[in-house]
């Protein structure tokens, strides 16, 4: 179910307060809570995943951003765009530099105007 990021936040500030290691989810919700990305993309979690779309109801079916934590202070991105895992874009990145990860991935599949073309 689509939340506010608000909310998405909360969920994961009770989880981290709770002792899971998620900090760098947490982080990750609370930047794209304040950022200009906010409102021009949805979020739902799924177990302690959160899945990242353009359009509203797009997850399960797709096409939508998948971010994992993996535990060990990394987090996985996936772009389900297929149902062939070998073909889905991914890269994992450490928990610091997730954010920019994902402003990178919204740069190369141009899901914002870029902050250069803007006059």
């Amino acid at each position: 179910m689509l939340k506010p990021w608000k909310d998405i936040a909360a969920f994961y500030r009770d989880l981290v307060s709770g002792g899971t290691q998620l900090q760098g989810m947490m982080h990750l919700v609370e930047q794209i809570d304040v950022s200009r990305y906010a409102t021009g993309i949805f979020g739902e979690t799924s177990m302690h995943d959160l899945c990242v779309m353009q359009t509203a109801g797009a997850f399960p079916l797709g096409p939508y951003l998948r971010i994992s934590p993996r535990f060990d202070g990394t987090v996985e991105f996936r772009y389900v765009d297929t149902h062939v895992t070998t073909r889905q874009w991914h890269r994992v990145v450490k928990d610091e530099d997730v954010f920019a990860r994902l402003v990178g991935f919204f740069d190369q599949l141009h899901w914002f105007a870029s902050e250069h073309s803007k006059s």
